[in-house]
């Protein structure tokens, strides 16, 4: 048996807190201004940092962006894979996967959604890690909605799949937290919507 590894130490718990501050930061920025008009100051800026203290938590800017896709990737795959393992009719789990999608773009990650959705790359190996993730993701819903849909021939699928991702993918260019609708509301209303599409008839 071994021994459980000990518990982060404060300034191990501070130092992954300003990472994951520095990390929203720099999401934010690279969505608003893409990748190559953002740099070191900026992002330090949003913080009241000098941009030259970012070394100190990333090698460079490309290690920041790449940083930024992989907690938030392992945190978003993680979470939608825990809704297809739990034990449920199909169409239910479909219907909490859009609503989770719809949750983690408005609610719990907005900064980095763009990131994956809208932001172009000029870095080649970071255009594969978004291709790659994307892929995954996807794959995650189409595993459900094969389910949900007896037979649904390739075609078909295709082009339900297509309307369910840029229906999710549009939700940050409209979408006011401030509004009327509040994130939850939205979440259910997108997901029957959604779900529509694979189990109506007729």
């Amino acid at each position: 048996m071994t021994d459980a590894p000990a518990p982060p130490s404060r300034i191990e718990r501070k130092r992954a807190q300003r990472v994951a501050e520095l990390e929203r930061a720099a999401a934010r920025l690279f969505a608003q201004r893409g990748y190559d008009r953002t740099n070191f100051e900026d992002v330090a800026a949003e913080l009241d940092l000098r941009g030259p203290s970012l070394y100190h938590y990333f090698s460079s800017k490309e290690d920041l962006l790449r940083r930024c896709l992989q907690s938030s990737s392992e945190e978003v795959l993680g979470r939608l894979r825990a809704i297809v393992d739990a034990s449920g009719p199909p169409s239910a789990v479909l219907r909490s996967l859009f609503r989770e999608q719809v949750l983690i773009e408005v609610r719990d990650f907005p900064e980095f959604a763009p990131l994956f959705l809208t932001m172009p790359v000029s870095v080649p190996e970071i255009r594969a890690i978004v291709l790659e993730v994307r892929r995954a993701h996807a794959a995650i819903f189409e595993e459900v909605a094969e389910r949900v849909v007896d037979a649904p021939g390739p075609e078909t699928m295709r082009v339900r799949m297509s309307v369910v991702f840029g229906a999710l993918a549009y939700i940050p260019e409209w979408y006011d937290p401030a509004g009327r609708l509040a994130p939850d509301a939205l979440a259910d209303e997108m997901a029957d919507t959604l779900l529509a599409l694979f189990t109506a008839r007729g």
